[in-house]
């Protein structure tokens, strides 16, 4: 009977002790602390790229967002990473600009954000690979892009795109921050 109490015992602890490290793996500080500045960083780098951009209907994704609003904190977060990544690769294609803010953009996105949101997305279990239509988004506004022969006026479009992304993502991290 002490020995089936003891095992009882053990497993109880044991089950505790993994809950508790759950919640310290999901509780990622780098979204509390480090989110709000980087993505207004980011903003603020892509506002002094240039022109302002003029938003062009029809081009941004706001059901795939509607839909990603009511997901899980782990999707969301998942999102918000990919996201990220998907921008940073919009920005490796060549442009105009001036370099060195285009480098500073880049660095930014991805040295400090997408590394951020990359760790705190690993902090929860693997979730199936969901984003398939914000891919064909990006392939979109790459093909854009290309059919404009990288055109300046294409590049502006694509930035104010890119800004709604940036503004819709920190609409999500704003109602991910009561969750950590």
């Amino acid at each position: 009977m002490n020995a089936k109490m003891n095992a009882k015992q053990m497993w109880l602890c044991l089950f505790l002790v993994f809950c508790s490290v759950q919640t310290q793996c999901y509780g990622c500080n780098w979204i509390t602390s480090h989110y709000r500045i980087i993505s207004g960083e980011t903003l603020t780098m892509l506002r002094k790229m240039g022109e302002q951009p003029v938003p062009i209907t029809g081009l941004f994704p706001y059901r795939l967002y509607k839909e990603i609003e009511t997901s899980t904190v782990a999707v969301r977060v998942r999102f918000l990473a990919e996201v990220t990544e998907q921008i940073v690769k919009l920005f490796d294609i060549p442009e105009k600009w001036d370099t060195r803010k285009l480098d500073d953009l880049q660095n930014v996105l991805a040295n400090k954000q997408l590394k951020g949101l990359k760790r705190c997305a690993a902090a929860y279990p693997a979730t199936e690979r969901r984003p398939s239509a914000l891919r064909r988004h990006f392939r979109k506004l790459k093909r854009i892009l290309k059919k404009a022969n990288y055109s300046h006026d294409a590049w502006v479009q694509i930035r104010a795109v890119v800004k709604t992304h940036l503004e819709r993502m920190y609409m999500i991290y704003s109602d991910l921050r009561p969750n950590f």
